[in-house]
Order: C-alpha cells, then sequence, then structure tokens
C-alpha cells in the first residue's frame, strides 16, 4: 500500500489547480524574467512534441517539423529557458527522405511529414530517430556536430530492406550498457501502443521487425516487435530512457471513449518487464511493469491566458551537476500558437519524478508558471527574429512551407534584399498549393507586430506578393499587392474571401501585421514607411493540420513563371 501510495504521488506529475496557478501569474510576460526566474511558458509558440538532450553545459532541442523545410529544426540553450535556431537535420527533404511530397512538384505532406524525433548523442555522434506519416519511412540521422553535416538514411528491417510506405510514429532509441540497443514506437490507429524494438548496435536496422508484418494492424507480435501495454487504447510521444537501474518507458494515452490524452510512465528493473516469478520478460513475452495510477484520473491544464490544454509529450532532462530534474513539454492540444512549451521542475520520490510543486500539500503536484531558472547567468534570446538579409546565407530561424525551388530565390543577386521570384502555384489562385512562400512560427505575446518593405518594382503581371498568416493546409490569411493590366492593387485574402482596393503605388511598399493577444490580427499598408493605413477585416489565427500560425512572405503568378519582389527587410516584434 505503502508503494501504491508513493507511486500515485510521483506520477501524478500533471495534475492542475487553476486557482493556484492565476494567483501565482501576475501579467502575460514569458519566458526569462531577468531576475533568476523564468515564467511558463517558456517558448509560446509551435514547437510540438519536443525532445531535448544535454551534452555537458549545452542543451540541444529538436522538434516536429510536418511538411516544412529544414526539416527537424534544432536549437540550442545554456540554461533551458533562453533558446536560439542553430539549424536543421534535414536541407533537402524530397532526396534525403526518398519522399517527394515534401517538394514544391507535388505539396502533399500537410498534417502529414516530420513527426516527434528524438535527439540523443552516443558514441561520440549525434543521432536523431524519426518518422515520417503517413505512408513514409522511419530514420536515422547523425552528425559529428549538431550542426551538421547531417547523415540521413532509411532504417532496414531484419531482413535489410528500407522502412519506408509505413504509419508509424515517435521513435525512440536507447543503448543499454550492455551493448545492445532498443527502439520504443508505436503504430497509430488500431493497437496504437508502445512497441519495443530491438535495434542493431549501429542504429540502422530493427532485428525484430520485417516491413511486411508492420504494415500490417494485429496483435501478432511476430516481426512486430514487443507489445509493451496492449491494453492502452491509444498512445504516441514515447521516450525511454534509464536511470538508477531502471528502465522508464513514457508515453501520453488517450482513456475512455473520449480518448481523454494523459501522461503515463511505467518502469521496470528489466527492459522487457519482469514475470511474476521474479524473471525477466523476453522479446515477444514480455513481463510486468510498475504503472503509474494516473489513467484513473484527467489532469486540466488551463493557462491564465484562457489557453487549455494538458502538459503531455516531452521530455525529462537533468542539470549539468545532475542535482536538478525538469519536465519540458509541450502543451497538448491546438492553438492558435500551435502546441508552445514549458519547463517544470522535478523532484524524484522513491524513484518516480513529481513534475511541478506541491503548494497545497495534498501530495499531489501543480504544475507551476514561475519558478527559479536552472542557469541564472544566461542572457535572453529567442528562436524567432528580424532579419535584414545581409547574409549570403538564409538565417536559421527562417523555414519554407515545403521543399523551395532553389532557382527561385535569392540573397546574393541583390545583397542586402531577399529577391523571392514568382511562379504558378501546382492549382491556380490556391494559396496551399504556390510553392516558396518563406516563413516563422507566431509567437504569441501581448502584442506581436511584423513589419515588411518590399520594391515591387520588378513585379508582372498576374504576380501577387506580401505578407501572410497560414497554419498546416486548413487556413490562411494573406495581404499584399497584386499587378494588374491596370496597374498595381491592394488584396485581401481571407481563405478567398477577397477585398481589393486601387491605391497609388511606386516602387516600394511597407505591409505590417498586428496581432493582440486574442489572437487577431490587422493588415495595415504604407507607401512612405510613415503613414499606415488599414485595410480588410480581423483575422483570427487559427491552428489546422497540426500546426499552429506561421508568419510568412509570399509571391505567385496564376499566368506564368514571371516577376519578383526583392524584401528589403523584415521586423519581428513581440
Amino acid at each position: 500500500m505503502k508503494d501504491f501510495f508513493y507511486l500515485f504521488l510521483c506520477v501524478s506529475i500533471f495534475s492542475f489547480n487553476v486557482q493556484n496557478i492565476r494567483a501565482q501569474h501576475n501579467g502575460k510576460s514569458w519566458g526569462d524574467m531577468e531576475d533568476g526566474t523564468y515564467r511558463n511558458q517558456i517558448l509560446p509558440a509551435d514547437y510540438s512534441d519536443p525532445d531535448v538532450l544535454r551534452v555537458g553545459e549545452n542543451y540541444y532541442m529538436v522538434s516536429s517539423t510536418f511538411q516544412f523545410s529544414g526539416g527537424i529544426v534544432i536549437l540550442h540553450s545554456r540554461d533551458l529557458v533562453n533558446w536560439k535556431t542553430i539549424g536543421y537535420v534535414c536541407d533537402d527533404l524530397p532526396n534525403q527522405l526518398k519522399d517527394k511530397r515534401f517538394d514544391y512538384t507535388v505539396m502533399d505532406h500537410y498534417s502529414k511529414g516530420i513527426y516527434a524525433p528524438s535527439l540523443r548523442y552516443h558514441n561520440k555522434r549525434f543521432w536523431v530517430y524519426f518518422t515520417t506519416y503517413n505512408g513514409g519511412g522511419f530514420y536515422v540521422a547523425t552528425a559529428k556536430k549538431i550542426t551538421g553535416p547531417w547523415d540521413v538514411k532509411l532504417m532496414k528491417d531484419k531482413n535489410g530492406i528500407e522502412l519506408f510506405g509505413l504509419d508509424w510514429d515517435d521513435p525512440c532509441p536507447l543503448w543499454d550498457e550492455n551493448g545492445k540497443a532498443y527502439m520504443l514506437t508505436s503504430n497509430p490507429g488500431e493497437n496504437w501502443f508502445p512497441i519495443l524494438f530491438q535495434m542493431s548496435t549501429d542504429g540502422t536496422q530493427l532485428l525484430d521487425g520485417s516491413i511486411d508484418k508492420m504494415k500490417i494492424k494485429t496483435m501478432d507480435q511476430t516481426d512486430r516487435g514487443t507489445y509493451i501495454l496492449p491494453k492502452a487504447t491509444w498512445g504516441e510521444g514515447n521516450k525511454i530512457f534509464k536511470k538508477d537501474g531502471y528502465y522508464y518507458l513514457y508515453h501520453n494515452e488517450c482513456f475512455g471513449e473520449d480518448y481523454d490524452r494523459r501522461a503515463v510512465m511505467i518502469r521496470s528493473k528489466n527492459i522487457y518487464g519482469t514475470k511474476p516469478d521474479g524473471t525477466p520478460g523476453a522479446p515477444g513475452n514480455p513481463g510486468l511493469y510498475d504503472v503509474s495510477p494516473q489513467g484513473t484520473q484527467t489532469y486540466l491544464m488551463v493557462h491564465p491566458d484562457s489557453t487549455g490544454g494538458r502538459f503531455d509529450q516531452g521530455t525529462i532532462i537533468d542539470s549539468p551537476d545532475g542535482k536538478k530534474w525538469y519536465f519540458f513539454t509541450h502543451q497538448g492540444g491546438g492553438f492558435q500558437n500551435g502546441r508552445p512549451i514549458s519547463l517544470l521542475p522535478i523532484k524524484w520520490v522513491d524513484g518516480w519524478p513529481m513534475a511541478g510543486v506541491d503548494y497545497d500539500n495534498d501530495k499531489i503536484a501543480e504544475p507551476v508558471w514561475q519558478a527559479e531558472k536552472p542557469v541564472k547567468k544566461q542572457r535572453k534570446s529567442f528562436p524567432q527574429g528580424s532579419d535584414e538579409f545581409n547574409s549570403r546565407k538564409l538565417n536559421p530561424q527562417w523555414m519554407w512551407n515545403y521543399q523551395p525551388r532553389a532557382d527561385k530565390w535569392s540573397l546574393t543577386e541583390r545583397r542586402g534584399f531577399l529577391r523571392l521570384y514568382s511562379f504558378k502555384p501546382l492549382i491556380e489562385n490556391t494559396f496551399f498549393k504556390a510553392g516558396n512562400t518563406i516563413c516563422q512560427r507566431y509567437v504569441k505575446s501581448d502584442i506581436v507586430q511584423v513589419d515588411v518593405k518590399m520594391d515591387i518594382s520588378g513585379m508582372a503581371l498576374g504576380q501577387e506578393a506580401g505578407l501572410c498568416h497560414f497554419n498546416g493546409g486548413s487556413d490562411y490569411c494573406t495581404f499584399g499587392v497584386k499587378m494588374t493590366e491596370k496597374g498595381k492593387i491592394i488584396k485581401y485574402n481571407d481563405n478567398a474571401r477577397i477585398l481589393e482596393k486601387d491605391v497609388t503605388l511606386f516602387s516600394n511598399i511597407w505591409i505590417r501585421s498586428v496581432i493582440n493577444n486574442d489572437g487577431v490580427n490587422s493588415y495595415y499598408y504604407s507607401t512612405d514607411g510613415k503613414l499606415f493605413n488599414y485595410f480588410g477585416k480581423e483575422y483570427k489565427l487559427k491552428w489546422g493540420g497540426f500546426r499552429g500560425d506561421n508568419i510568412g512572405i509570399y509571391t505567385y503568378n496564376n499566368l506564368n513563371d514571371s516577376g519578383f519582389v526583392d524584401v528589403d527587410w523584415f521586423h519581428y516584434k513581440f
């Protein structure tokens, strides 16, 4: 009974008292408070399915990127609070992943693509494991340096066949002290729960998985790995690690008829669990694990800005001295800023992690909005930001919607400008089928303002260009210039609801996007950079295709491949 009580105490780690949290949180600030503390959310932007690795005093994070290029964003921090984008694992998705659906010529991966990467450091190399969903593959990427270059390969099954054409997700590796290697992953849909595979020591092959069996939804464990929690309803977000002789397997699971998502952790001294007689489980014949009782409760998380959701998918990470532990997690659900990141301090109790603080002494910890920084003396930094386009190489805070057409953009043809050439979308007048849209994630804050200055003197008949907001393939709102036979006009487009206006335009236009704390955007334009005019309507930023909002620059031409714009600068304030 005592063991069960401590188990309940320690892994009820995501329960939440709304009154407590609202009382703690004063104002709408987030991240580094510059007084030795941080305030959640530390990253109020869409960094879904995060995994964090510590190497010495450096932290590195990876996140899902779905259809965007580069693939698998990499961020660096020294304190788990302040982050800076430093690169990507994949820079040529169609070729590296052997999947043309990522290319501007196809653009068929909205709500799909790269899911939930895991980042590890082993044998003096960085390793990233990920899948592409659906009908995609299992991949392993390795590099000597976190900034690359990365060697990206399809993994192979037990017979040496490349693992492609599958619907699996969220893989996580483990190299054990005895030299053996494993992968924890899951197969969405029917029988969706953690499955443990044996892996070759070089990390490139599944030793007990064959592609033919892995394509089939079945309870048969032959050549499909070992089912760890076969009574689970739905489950993903797999993580596996070892501490103090225990194997910890973590995932988030859906319970009941409404598929209520909650975090679950299990553990055992044996990686395949322990049989009732005390002997270890085996591949295809697992034993039992100590299972958290968290599945019997619901842990609702409500942010003070009225953003609801749950802490679920993420990773457990320690401080450089090993004395402090943290749960680094995204806020489950779907919001205008996607699935933002929070950081919860952990206390280990009888070998179980308790995330948060037990404010009311009810033996259940509540997540905290403000806490002491893991490392205090670090400067404030952000993954997103302004750009003057003075570099010969694109700064890493930028993403492309799908792999861009390389000959249709340049930072060198006109120094100090981003030149975007216009070409026909795959489907006429269809924003989500127009290539070479460049963007950054929307950061939810009290007021967000983006300004862009564009030289539009090179525009051609039929071309459109400007600022845009869009999610993962469902909703968009653009504002910019359209070149007609009568000249340039202003155009506002909210999901094909269009407003146009004749305006006297010269060589340059300044476009402004202002988003309030409720996620409502308003567009403005100026012909001189001083006087700004409102045009269009208010647009509510939306979640869609498993993505929050992105702020971008677009251009396309419905008539032919002609015309260009030169972007002088992009100023991002939040």
